[in-house]
């Protein structure tokens, strides 16, 4: 198990989470605290956590079907999310979208269970990739609260621009692991 795979997967997986949180402080009414960062860092963590384990238990339930294309799957998938993060963070213009504080209840439940799709996706890769996952699992989620955490605290420094770089930049990362499992099974 190489960690540092572990946590570039969980730094890719992340980059949704922070440009969602960047907004949510510039775009709305929360306000930064120590606990509305914990709220928001550790559901945002949580659901990252817990998609790619959802995403595991259903690819080994039927790796005995897609065993010998797994590979392609993988890619697929995340070249798909990565693609469509990329695209998510090239449009340029758009409206703020939080009027209210999201940093609680529903709102909060629905933007982490919207950011962590590409999780579960990326939960299919586990297999192919040979990864552990719990300890993934885990990485994934820590690395994303630090990250989101670490991007509420400076929102008011970074800017709105940034967020949309973030998911350019995890889009690009999510594409290459794909590259990368894809070249390694057809050159092994």
């Amino acid at each position: 198990m190489n960690p540092g795979f572990a946590i570039m997967f969980g730094l890719s997986l992340a980059m949704d989470a922070l440009a969602v949180s960047i907004a949510m402080v510039i775009c709305s009414s929360l306000t930064v605290s120590a606990t509305s960062v914990v709220r928001v860092a550790g559901t945002f963590g949580l659901f990252q956590a817990l998609m790619p384990l959802a995403g595991w238990g259903l690819a080994e339930r039927s790796i005995s079907v897609i065993n010998g294309f797994d590979h392609w799957i993988a890619f697929g998938l995340l070249v798909l999310v990565g693609g469509r993060m990329i695209f998510e963070g090239t449009r340029n213009g758009e409206e703020c979208v939080f009027t209210n504080d999201t940093s609680r209840g529903m709102p909060l439940v629905l933007l982490a269970l919207g950011t962590s799709i590409d999780a579960l996706a990326a939960g299919v890769g586990f297999i192919p990739l040979g990864l552990e996952p719990f300890f993934t699992s885990s990485v994934i989620g820590f690395v994303t609260f630090i990250v989101v955490a670490a991007g509420m605290l400076l929102a008011g420094r970074i800017g709105r621009r940034s967020g949309e770089r973030t998911a350019i930049i995890g889009g690009l990362i999510l594409i290459i692991l794909g590259l990368k499992i894809l070249f390694t099974h057809l050159n092994g």
